[in-house]
């Protein structure tokens, strides 16, 4: 058996024969692969405006700063995520809090969001964990009286749905972030991007990720033929149109890659069904799961490491996400405690993720399985 990990990516020769036009092309940087692929994100979630950038972290970034979010002002998330969430509120010297976990779900209890509020609250910043949206109505519900913003950290979701809405439509909300890293549902290789109906946050995007320049809506009088302005302090978050042809080839085969991650998932389902030791994340009638991250809690700290351990040696390497933001020592350095949210905690000593990816067979998910059961019997 060939050696299993949690995600990778799915490359074929389409994707290599769109890159190697990128390449061919006049620009590989700045030139048209970027803005086809933002009008592709666009046709597929719904938004009206989509900015590609660099990372997804660039994408919170910007996003971020374009709503407004400076020194002072605060963010709501949850500790169970990557520390880019929050990362990025800290690059604009805003305060972060965090609401804890609902654990039969895996995501921020919205209903622990309401008594973090304050005057100075200016974002909240659900994370759709591991493919699966939070409860974005009830969310929504906390801004109608206060000028609250919302971005939905949907870095694990493209494909998902809520209600009736897709993931990135920004229907209940004011901006989504995706990521397109090698292990999520299409890949750019690194990249991210911002998705809005809102003009004003669009545009302020576009500025910032390119250095804050303007080469067309001048706030002076233009004194060279080549005339352009900085406008804001801007970043170089740009991303490549050798990327972005990586990511419209990706993007036609999104439905084929999340139908065959879904199938995965069943069998996973099935399978731990009757167990008393694995426990699932909650499914709902009204959601749809794209599965980026297939997560189960084990009984107990102990038992996960055995299987972590067991199925190491038998060449099947899973992760754990994520540690709780509020317990990496730089946070700490900062005041906040991982004990403040305990399911959080509980859930990171308790999770595994298994694998799921397009390219995994079903006698490669037959084998995990096996191994996990083997792994229990032994414990």
């Amino acid at each position: 058996m060939n050696k299993i990990t949690y995600g990778r990516q799915t490359i074929n020769q389409d994707d290599i024969n769109e890159v190697v036009k990128a390449l061919n092309s006049a620009a590989i940087t700045q030139g048209e692969y970027v803005p086809a692929f933002e009008n592709a994100l666009k046709e597929y979630t719904g938004a009206k405006y989509a900015v590609a950038v660099s990372s997804g972290t660039a994408a919170l970034h910007i996003v971020y700063a374009a709503l407004g979010l400076k020194e002072d002002d605060e963010l709501i998330t949850c500790p169970n995520t990557f520390a880019a969430t929050s990362n990025a509120a800290l690059y604009l010297k805003a305060k972060v809090k965090f609401a804890d976990i609902n654990i039969d779900d895996f995501l921020i209890d919205e209903y622990k969001i309401k008594s973090l509020i304050t005057d100075k609250t200016k974002i909240i910043t659900p994370v759709h964990y591991a493919g699966l949206t939070c409860n974005m109505e009830e969310i929504k519900k906390y801004t109608e009286n206060y000028n609250i913003k919302i971005v939905e950290d949907a870095c694990h979701a493209l494909g998902s749905y809520y209600k009736n809405s897709k993931t990135g439509s920004c229907i209940y909300s004011d901006a989504a972030v995706f990521s397109f890293h090698p292990v999520k549902h299409i890949t750019t290789a690194e990249g991210g991007a911002v998705l809005t109906n809102n003009e004003d946050v669009y545009k302020k995007c576009v500025l910032y990720r390119s250095h804050g320049m303007e080469k067309v809506n001048f706030k002076n009088i233009p004194d060279s033929p080549t005339y352009h302005e900085m406008q804001l302090l801007g970043y170089n978050y740009r991303m490549t149109d050798i990327q972005a042809a990586l990511g419209i080839s990706q993007l036609k085969k999104i439905e084929s890659f999340i139908e065959r991650r879904l199938e995965i998932a069943e069998i996973y389902y099935d399978a731990f069904k009757n167990s008393s030791q694995i426990k699932m994340q909650k499914k709902y009638d009204d959601r749809f799961n794209s599965h980026h991250l297939f997560s189960v809690l084990f009984e107990n700290n102990s038992l996960r490491d055995k299987v972590y351990y067991y199925l190491k040696e038998n060449n099947i390497f899973t992760q754990i996400h994520y540690m709780p933001v509020n317990k990496h020592p730089y946070y700490e350095s900062l005041g906040y405690n991982y004990k403040d949210t305990p399911l959080s905690y509980d859930f990171y000593r308790r999770e595994l993720s298994l694998p799921v990816y397009p390219l995994l067979s079903n006698e490669e998910v037959y084998f995990v399985i096996d191994k996990i059961n083997k792994a229990l019997k032994v414990s």
